[in-house]
């Protein structure tokens, strides 16, 4: 495998900070979610709002406390992102036939267009990031963010 080369001539961020795989996986976090909201910004989208997009593109209608259950929003904020999303006509919520008081979720054809453009966004942004890594690094990288995430998560 090839030599990978860090960067030490960060006078911004601290020498321990800049070798540490929790600081650099959030650093790179936050870097991927500025250039997807970048790109997402002239269809008036962002990084909140395509989530349950993509959630339902892949889903199919789902009852809205499964979308909170299926994502890292907690209901208020869901609520509020959906009530967003329903304004701006990408989804549509009528309630449950099972459950009266439950609303079932889903897109309209305008919001699977949105869900779309989101995930071209998301596509493109890993793409940018992977720019000049090969076929295997990229694979290597992706293994050892697993087992990062996987470990952090115990």
């Amino acid at each position: 495998m090839a030599q990978i080369g860090i960067m030490h001539n960060h006078d911004d961020i601290h020498p321990e900070a800049a070798v540490a795989p929790g600081y650099l996986a959030n650093h790179a976090a936050r870097a991927f979610n500025r250039g997807v909201d970048a790109a997402l910004k002239p269809h008036g989208l962002t990084m909140a709002l395509i989530g349950p997009l993509l959630l339902l593109s892949w889903k199919g209608p789902l009852l809205q406390r499964d979308i909170v259950r299926w994502s890292a929003v907690r209901q208020p904020a869901m609520v509020a992102l959906l009530d967003r999303l329903e304004a701006m006509g990408l989804i549509a919520r009528e309630p449950s036939v099972v459950d009266r008081r439950a609303s079932l979720v889903d897109l309209t054809k305008a919001g699977r267009e949105a869900a779309g453009v989101g995930r071209t966004a998301l596509l493109d942004g890993n793409a940018r990031g992977l720019e000049g890594f090969s076929t295997e690094e990229a694979s290597l990288l992706v293994a050892l963010l697993q087992r990062l995430i996987a470990n952090l998560d115990r």
